[in-house]
């Protein structure tokens, strides 16, 4: 794919089985999918795997409903056996059947609409849902599908390949690393490992420090537990407010959670105070830096554990869900805490590994590449009369705090989000881009960020109150550098711009 297209709603981005975007071109089409209209849903054939059921998985639960002669009830295939028992865990008292076939588990429930949203939610937070290359390969099994879709994959030890790729970029040991099936169950994993230790301490709340990803916000405020009252601070620039609430309550802080930089904004904080204030109080300190990629900055030194997805740059291709948690020399209890990952995070499926293995060799050319193209991008958007502002690696507010942890002057990530004046369906319409949720592909990505991943919150008076104190317009696109010319990127702007 390449700018200076419109791509038809729901078509797969990449044009493959397994892709993790899909085309929602226009703001119709963007508030038809969150409020699940039936006209936009029936075109929309694919979607973010955690977001939207994988087909392959929908064809299992429509097998299942006939091998297990259970046509009335819903059917969740898991990412393995341990969590679909954790899904029963979380959906009880509510009844529910274990089901396993060919390798494959899964929960089967009463087909209630409130009873269905509450697994799936679950599953989406917590990186559980079956990998869609495991379900390909079950239904070709069971002669439901003709043959695996055609794709290159790594030949040898695809695990070891990607240690040996990710093991400079965290800083830490291969030991210290380990795989998860997304990023989402690498957070997760890490939040139940830490969770762990400092429970059994009374330490049963966290600090969420800025605008964390939505499902990261869900885990923490979701799963930490009854007793837990956690703390949010917006502005991660406010580390006295930080510090004040742990003079005030540190013995209940189980940890601090972050993105460096963070999602919308691209901003980043002092991260050297926050971990010796972290330190100082007995929080673990994690912090993800998938927005700028580990091959753009070295956060290491700052960080107790830190949470990627290489579904984002390392899976240039966009066709691959895969995450990492890698615990530092110095953290607290840290081989605790590796042992305990180690035996409860989701672990990757073969292929998927395979695949990832086979893209490593274009992250660094891609970061490379994108670097190059935001700098020239942003200059654009700066100097156009219609663009009300411009966030990116390097604004002003936080750039001194963003060029201590990059690995080189032009290392800044492929994130850019702006401000249009005017009617965002005007400017989003017309502009002739690749559009759909996810970055850090070869394929450029616009999107109206706040509207597809905070619905509930943009279409509320209380929300946008919320964005409002944390600086955020619910008007807000995040534009997704990817392999493309910055002239090619450049041009499709210009001409919604312009439009």
């Amino acid at each position: 794919m390449s700018a200076g297209q419109h791509i038809p709603l729901g078509q797969a981005i990449p044009d493959s089985l397994h892709a993790v975007s899909v085309s929602i071109p226009t703001m119709t089409d963007v508030v038809g999918y969150e409020e699940k209209k039936s006209d936009t849903m029936a075109k929309l054939t694919s979607g973010y795997p955690r977001f939207v059921l994988h087909t392959c998985l929908r064809e299992i639960e429509a097998h299942w409903q006939k091998l297990f002669e259970t046509p009335n009830h819903s059917i969740w295939p898991t990412s393995s056996e341990s969590m679909a028992k954790r899904l029963q865990k979380h959906l009880a008292p509510t009844p529910s059947k274990f089901l396993k076939h060919r390798g494959v588990s899964g929960v089967r429930i009463q087909t209630d609409p409130e009873l269905n949203q509450q697994a799936k939610s679950f599953l989406q937070h917590v990186g559980g849902f079956l990998s869609s290359r495991q379900a390909e390969d079950y239904l070709v099994a069971e002669g439901l599908r003709g043959e695996i879709q055609p794709e290159n994959n790594f030949e040898g030890d695809a695990q070891a390949e990607i240690l040996k790729t990710l093991t400079p970029l965290y800083g830490v040991d291969e030991d210290s690393i380990v795989l998860s099936n997304t990023g989402m169950n690498a957070f997760f994993a890490a939040f139940e490992a830490v969770r762990s230790i400092q429970s059994p301490k009374g330490r049963d709340s966290w600090i969420k420090l800025g605008w964390l990803y939505t499902d990261t916000m869900h885990i923490l405020d979701k799963l930490s537990g009854s007793h837990a009252a956690n703390v949010e601070i917006l502005d991660i620039f406010d580390l006295d407010a930080l510090e004040a609430a742990l003079d005030e309550r540190g013995d209940t802080i189980a940890g601090i959670v972050t993105e460096a930089p963070t999602n919308p904004l691209i901003q980043t904080m002092d991260l050297d105070r926050i971990h010796e204030i972290a330190t100082k109080h007995g929080a673990i300190f994690i912090v993800d830096p998938t927005v700028a990629s580990p091959a753009n900055i070295d956060i290491t030194p700052h960080a107790d554990i830190i949470v990627n997805s290489l579904t984002k740059y390392a899976a240039n291709e966009g066709d691959v869900m895969l995450g990492a948690t890698a615990v530092s020399h110095f953290c607290p209890h840290r081989n605790e805490l590796l042992a305990f990952l180690r035996d409860d995070i989701e672990p990757p499926y073969p292929r998927d590994l395979a695949r990832l293995a086979y893209q490593l060799p274009g992250y660094g050319s891609l970061v490379q590449k994108t670097n190059q193209t935001t700098a020239k991008v942003v200059a654009f958007l700066e100097s156009h009369p219609k663009v009300k502002a411009v966030h990116w690696a390097k604004s002003e507010r936080s750039r001194a705090n963003f060029e201590k942890i990059a690995r080189a002057p032009d290392s800044v990530g492929g994130l850019i989000s702006f401000e249009y004046d005017g009617p965002l369906a005007h400017f989003y319409d017309a502009t002739p881009l690749p559009k759909g949720p996810s970055f850090g592909m070869s394929t450029t990505l616009l999107c109206p960020y706040i509207y597809l991943a905070h619905y509930s919150i943009v279409t509320s008076k209380s929300g946008r109150e919320t964005l409002a104190r944390a600086g955020i317009s619910p008007e807000l696109l995040r534009l997704a550098i990817g392999a493309e010319s910055a002239e090619e990127i450049i041009a499709a702007l210009k001409q919604g711009l312009d439009a």
